[in-house]
């Protein structure tokens, strides 16, 4: 390293780059119109030095645009027009092999000026409601079918907004006035961004971002490197097989091989299957992500997330496989395959340090639902909702219940989603037995059912999407602890296909009981006083806990007070 910075200067200026990025987040949130960004929180918010190396990234952002952001900002810098930009331009995309992997998800970058000097980039993705296109399903075949491409296009010229963009934008999509208004927010937010980069440079002393950005990138590679050359050296494989995403025949393999050697990672996933006419396929960016994630947090989980972190991984997926799906590929749900990458990775690991690992989650892959249609008068409404299950118990401790992994989203208020739509949720709880055993337990899924109201002056059916299930991969137990079966959507008690479109008129209500997590260790060690608290809870049935761990507990009596080993 050259830079005449000292530690204590690196260390305020890196601290003072993530707050910029977080207060461009604030802003965004404070100025977004639809849930997914207010209470769901899918996005991120960036910035970058002039060469296009990613500095900072916001902290309440989703790991699936960890890999995703360090390589979006050197695609646009392959645009002419984005090369030669003036201050006040922003520019946007949504093009899912240039930037966040599939139509719904809209990046706005900025470049940044400091006296008609550019010093850097600012890059805001945000999952949106909806880019038209067919409804939230699994079924499309191509990315034509998934609704409006925006190519790099200039959205903001010299601070004044390309009239025909937006309004080509809002005439492609089904809810137009919530779309506007977020992206809107993203130009806030890059400039709330902007605004705040050249100001730490100004008070900082920094004629540019680079000597600092060495800093940053140098130290973190370093930093991840000393905790990879921690693990036992080796190779290691693992793999699963999925059956009947949205009614396709044929099977979808993954394979991976991970080898640690000398202070890196190498993933690789040859003997994947090629793309399907399904719109599960995974581009190379939304790959990356899901793979240096599990690994950032496993290795090095308090080193602000940057350029330099991603370094010492390596990441190879065959070109025109479902991990690295080529053009005109369907993507919209690549979680469905993504969100099982750390899954892989972990079952990979768990071979050379099992004590550090979590066993698999009720919540992979992601549980998301689409509600739309129309009322009589005319209105439209579209609802997002999303639904948890439980994190799988790891080394040390149980799981914890219903949360989102690896999606790490927030919930959605009921209160929110029933304003937005005409749906009642007439059932939300735990699931009992829904977690699986170990002598650490898995986090216990939910039971979820939302009826349509005969009231609601509806002009035609509800269209539902709801994309989640494990499409015959069970939920993975660790080092003897259990394994956990496949989730249940129901309509009117009859079985329905996840990742399907649903027709739902009044009085029609759908059920889904999405799983817990797996089981850590042997059942027969788990400690009796917290198998009682489970049973007392109504977590556990009394005769799935004689039968599972061996211990009878008298329910009506007392809690904890007749407990009996088998």
């Amino acid at each position: 390293m050259t830079s005449s910075l000292n530690a204590l200067e690196i260390e305020l200026l890196w601290r003072r780059l993530v707050t910029a990025v977080d207060e461009a987040a604030t802003t965004l949130v404070r100025t977004s119109f639809s849930s997914v960004i207010r209470d769901f929180h899918d996005y991120a918010c960036a910035v970058f030095d002039r060469n296009g190396r990613m500095l900072a990234q916001s902290t309440h952002s989703t790991p699936g645009l960890l890999g995703i952001l360090p390589f979006t900002i050197p695609n646009f810098l392959g645009h002419p027009e984005f090369k030669a930009a003036r201050p006040g331009d922003v520019f946007v995309t949504n093009d899912p092999w240039l930037a966040s992997g599939h139509l719904i998800d809209i990046t706005v970058a900025r470049p940044v000026f400091r006296k008609d000097e550019l010093v850097g980039y600012v890059l805001v993705v945000v999952h949106h409601l909806n880019v038209g296109g067919r409804l939230a399903t699994l079924e499309s075949r191509d990315v034509y079918e998934e609704g409006l491409k925006i190519p790099i296009l200039r959205l903001v010229r010299g601070g004044e907004p390309e009239t025909a963009v937006f309004e080509f934008v809002r005439a492609n999509v089904r809810d137009p006035d919530k779309v506007i208004g977020d992206i809107r927010a993203q130009v806030a937010a890059s400039h709330a961004a902007a605004v705040r980069l050249v100001e730490i440079m100004d008070t900082g002393g920094l004629a540019s971002l680079e000597p600092l950005g060495d800093e940053i990138v140098e130290r973190s590679e370093a930093s991840m490197r000393r905790a990879i050359r921690a693990l036992p050296e080796g190779e290691f494989e693992s793999g699963m097989t999925l059956n009947g995403v949205a009614g396709y025949t044929g099977e979808v393999t993954l394979k991976l091989k991970a080898t640690i050697r000398d202070g890196s990672i190498r993933l690789s996933y040859t003997g994947t299957s090629g793309q399907i006419p399904r719109a599960i396929n995974v581009t190379l960016n939304m790959t990356r992500s899901y793979s240096v994630y599990p690994l950032k947090c496993l290795l090095d989980p308090s080193v602000p997330n940057n350029e330099g972190c991603l370094r010492p991984i390596e990441i190879d997926a065959p070109a025109g496989s479902v991990l690295n799906a080529t053009f005109p590929a369907a993507t919209w749900g690549r979680t469905v395959i993504a969100h099982m990458l750390p899954e892989l990775i972990m079952r990979c690991l768990a071979q050379a340090v099992p004590d550090r690992l979590i066993a698999g989650s009720g919540s992979t892959p992601l549980w998301y639902g689409n509600f739309t249609g129309r009322y009589k008068d005319g209105r439209t409404f579209y609802a997002v909702v999303t639904f948890n299950g439980g994190l799988g118990a790891r080394g040390g401790q149980d799981g914890i219940s219903c949360i989102s992994y690896p999606a790490n989203v927030a919930s959605i208020p009921v209160e929110v989603i029933e304003s937005e739509a005409p749906i009642v949720f007439e059932h939300k709880s735990f699931a009992p037995n829904s977690a699986g055993a170990g002598r650490h337990r898995g986090g216990f899924g939910q039971r979820i059912a939302i009826r349509i109201p005969t009231d609601a002056a509806l002009d035609g059916p509800v269209l539902a999407g709801v994309r989640g299930g494990r499409f015959g991969v069970p939920i993975f137990g660790l080092e003897g602890g259990a394994e956990v079966p496949e989730p249940i959507a129901e309509v009117n008690g009859k079985r329905v296909v996840l990742g399907t479109q649903i027709e739902l008129r009044g009085d029609d209500c759908l059920v889904l009981t999405v799983p817990g997590g797996g089981g850590f260790g042997d059942p027969a060690e788990r400690d009796v006083g917290h198998i009682v608290e489970d049973v007392c809870g109504g977590l556990v049935d009394a005769s799935e806990a004689e039968r599972i761990y061996g211990v009878r507990v008298d329910v009506a009596a007392r809690r904890g007070e007749r407990v009996t080993a088998g």
